[in-house]
């Protein structure tokens, strides 16, 4: 992967194409200057026909966006088994990202070059913090991460209703207090990451590849 130049993409063509992903979008109709901030320190990056741009083992600090192009997940960089395929919009990286553990799969180019952002934890991963990032960003941040990892969860309970987990997915806590508070955002966090768990020990447990792809 190499970084974009802006001869490549400038910065109008970036901001239309990361209008496709939530997260960005939200932040354009909400805070303009949030979202200048955001793309001031997210990687854009492109990726060769067939380059494996994640590996098996990589470290995890960082949440990336497909913004064009398609990709491949595969158990490992010799796997020929496509466990699943990532699609423009689509994000990649949450479970192992928040637990700090190494990436589970590897990710490789499908077809023609492909166009990420990247996001480096470190920008948002202190909740007491709101020197770079607001409190209602990081809000939305983490209620992006919970979203996403609970509608996997949902996924895999849909295709097995009797998993032993069903049970702790339902346990899980939902925050009833006031809205757009640091109380609602430690309480965000703290959800994605029961919820990175359980996915965690979803996997394991059954050894199986459905949501597999959302560890690296």
């Amino acid at each position: 992967m190499h970084r974009v130049t802006r001869e490549e993409y400038p910065i109008d063509s970036l901001q239309r194409l990361v209008n496709g992903v939530t997260f960005f979008k939200d932040l354009i109709q909400t805070d303009s200057s949030q979202f200048e901030l955001l793309m001031s320190v997210s990687q854009f990056v492109t990726a060769d026909p067939d380059e494996t741009i994640i590996h098996r083992g990589d470290d995890a600090d960082t949440l990336y966006f497909l913004l064009r192009g398609q990709l491949i997940v595969l158990s490992d960089d010799d796997s020929t088994e496509v466990i699943n395929e990532i699609n423009p919009g689509e994000m990649f990286g949450v479970m192992a990202m928040l637990l700090n553990h190494r990436r589970s799969a590897s990710i490789r180019v499908k077809g023609r070059n492909a166009l990420l952002a990247g996001i480096d934890y470190r920008h948002v991963n202190d909740v007491d913090d709101f020197g770079t990032f607001t409190l209602a960003t990081k809000i939305s941040f983490f209620r992006m991460l919970s979203n996403n990892l609970r509608w996997t969860l949902e996924r895999n309970k849909m295709e097995v209703p009797d998993h032993p987990l069903v049970s702790r997915l339902r346990k899980l806590p939902l925050y009833t207090g006031p809205k757009n508070t640091v109380e609602e955002l430690h309480a965000l966090k703290n959800l994605s990451h029961q919820l990175a768990e359980l996915l965690s020990d979803w996997n394991a447990s059954t050894n199986a590849a459905s949501g597999d792809w959302m560890s690296f």
